[in-house]
Formats: structure tokens, C-alpha cells, sequence
């Protein structure tokens, strides 16, 4: 039996992450301009929307792996790994990009890092609910 105050950390998480993996989502197909304005002051050349579009159908389905796992991990704690998984891939996603990013906006500079810092820690929190759930 998974803790009372894990099962609200895990909900918050989940809700936050589902929420920030759409909002990333939708700015990067419908204002991919907006993207490398804010966080490049820049404009977008060549493939750079098309790659940041690709990202968006990451985003995407991470934000479906975790609603997925918001409506099933009750039942089936086994979706909290699932989602573990997400968040950890999405933390090496982070890293490369703040590596990979020619340039950042000051707000690019303080908003980029902490996304790997809270990636890590939902790893944490989802993989210690699936223990607790399974144990």
C-alpha cells in the first residue's frame, strides 16, 4: 500500500508533468516562433521548427504515457514505472538540449535546468510509489 502523502506527491507530479508536456506540445506545433523567441531570441531557420516539432511528438506522448498512468496506476502499479521511464528518458532529452542549445535567453538560462532537477526527481517519487505498491 502505496503512502498517503506519496500517492499526493505522485498526483501532483503526474498532473504537473501532463500539464507542462502539453503546454510544450502546443507551443512547439502551433508557435514555434514564439519557442525561439522566448527561449533563443531568435528566429527559427531551416529544420530547426521541423526538429522542434519532432520534439513536440515526444512531448506528446509523454504527456499520454501519464495520463495514462494517472487513470490506471491505482489498479496497475505497474504504470508507475512506466512513467518513471517516461520522466527519465525526458531527463536525457533535457540535458542534450541544454548541451546542444547554440544560446539561451536569461529566462531559457534559469528555466532549462531545473526541468532535469524535476525530471530526476519524479524518477524518484514514481519508482518509490511502484515499490510501495508492489511490496
Amino acid at each position: 500500500m502505496i503512502d498517503r502523502r506519496l500517492k499526493t506527491l505522485i498526483l501532483v507530479y503526474l498532473w504537473g508533468a501532463l500539464f507542462e508536456d502539453i503546454t510544450i506540445f502546443v507551443l512547439a506545433w502551433a508557435a514555434p516562433d514564439v519557442w525561439f523567441r522566448v527561449f533563443h531570441r531568435s528566429v527559427p531557420v531551416g529544420l530547426e521548427v521541423a526538429l522542434l516539432r519532432r520534439s513536440g511528438g515526444q512531448w506528446l506522448a509523454f504527456a499520454l504515457g501519464q495520463a495514462l498512468t494517472l487513470w490506471q496506476w491505482k489498479k496497475r502499479p505497474e504504470w508507475l514505472a512506466v512513467a518513471a521511464g517516461i520522466r527519465l528518458s525526458d531527463l536525457f532529452t533535457d540535458i542534450s538540449y541544454l548541451i546542444a542549445a547554440p544560446a539561451l535567453t536569461r529566462f531559457g538560462q534559469l528555466l532549462f535546468p531545473i526541468f532535469p532537477i524535476l525530471n530526476l526527481v519524479g524518477v524518484i517519487i514514481l519508482l518509490k510509489g511502484y515499490r510501495q505498491a508492489t511490496s
